[in-house]
């Protein structure tokens, strides 16, 4: 039975909704073939975010950003954090490809930790890494700031230089450190119920305009809760329990109905714009209210598409935290609600192209 391990940054929810969604395809393409997914992501987004059996592995081979909290992050501790890894990267390398030679695996796949490359590598096995963007391109900002830190960039680009091929998603940085680039759709997750159904499963009477509080996971204490009391005029949902209870904000617990339904039955998403919420509401003509998240080089790739693409507008850092809503959730309001024309078959893709790299790896294993 073949065999595919999923390596998955654990930065984010993002990288991981749109492995699942490339697993639940692989799996309708493939029955029975084995999966393996090696992650720190926790366990319970798996499991509501794919439709394929799988083995979940904790194992971190990257940092991502590190996040102080929902909207800001830390360059230094970004750093600080990779270096440490690059530092026992040979042993970690080692210890994955006898993993992977242990286990039968027949191709790695990586969104996008670099070391996943080098130990397919050593263990024999073809890489495809999947992404929009690449960490050497979103920490050689933070090296500029602090250049001590300026030898993880070229060791970086040598991981993914290991690489036998990258399919690059749309809204993407330049991915160069890849010897072999091949663009393919957005991979995002689609409802499979109209606004009506989720609406009215979520005792929803359409009084009011729905207002999805997406952070990525991260809790919402930062904001001004008091202020947001005020703005009766909305209803707000969230999966992230406020610090008190409010008459105008609902929590619908982790799990209750799949995220892209919460998704694409808001009449706006207030969020900060990562791959994941930007391509859902994308997928499902959500409009989109987003705040800057600081110094990460993708937020221009993607504000730009959704420029394209969508219907969104930008709040400012304060003004999000500070509950000052009203102004801009009322002239989202007055835009139409975008149509959804971008294509979104990416796993399907990818899916393809990954299972063609398998069967190669097969044919050559053969004596």
């Amino acid at each position: 039975m073949p065999h595919v391990a999923i390596y998955i940054t654990g930065h984010g929810f993002g990288h991981a909704t749109r492995m699942a969604a490339l697993a639940s395809a692989l799996a309708e393409q493939a029955p029975g073939l084995r999966l393996s997914i090696v992650s720190t992501v926790p366990d319970w987004l798996f499991r509501l975010n794919r439709s394929a059996p799988v083995s979940l592995r904790a194992r971190a081979l990257d940092v991502g950003a590190v996040q102080v909290d929902a909207i800001r992050l830390d360059e230094a501790a970004t750093l600080a954090a990779y270096a440490a890894i690059e530092a026992r990267k040979a042993p970690l390398v080692v210890e994955e490809a006898t993993w992977l030679r242990a286990e039968g695996v027949d191709l790695v796949v990586a969104d996008i930790p670099p070391a996943a490359f080098p130990a397919a590598r050593r263990a024999g096995l073809p890489s495809v890494g999947i992404s929009n963007f690449s960490w050497d391109w979103i920490y050689a900002e933070y090296v500029r700031r602090f250049p001590t830190y300026a030898g993880l960039i070229p060791a970086i680009r040598s991981d993914y230089g290991a690489a036998d091929l990258f399919l690059r998603l749309p809204f993407h940085g330049p991915c160069d450190a890849f010897p072999v680039v091949r663009d393919i759709p957005m991979i995002a997750r689609r409802a499979r119920r109209s606004r009506k159904e989720v609406r009215r499963s979520l005792g929803l009477n359409g009084g009011r305009p729905v207002v999805l509080l997406s952070f990525g996971g991260f809790d919402l204490h930062g904001l001004d809760f008091t202020r947001i009391a005020e703005l009766d005029e909305f209803l707000f949902l969230t999966t992230q329990p406020p610090p008190r209870p409010l008459d105008n904000v609902r929590v619908v617990p982790v799990g209750q109905l799949p995220y892209e339904e919460l998704v694409a039955q808001a009449d706006i998403v207030l969020t900060k714009p990562g791959y994941g919420i930007v391509s859902d509401c994308l997928a499902n003509g959500t409009r989109l209210l987003y705040t800057a998240r600081g110094e990460f080089a993708e937020y221009a790739c993607l504000t730009e598409g959704l420029a394209q693409f969508g219907v969104a507008a930008e709040i400012g850092v304060q003004d999000l935290l500070n509950g000052n809503w009203a102004r801009s959730l009322r002239a989202l309001l007055e835009r139409p609600a975008p149509e959804p024309h971008l294509p979104v078959n990416g796993a399907e893709v990818a899916a393809e192209i990954v299972l063609d790299w398998v069967a190669r790896s097969e044919r050559t294993a053969r004596p």
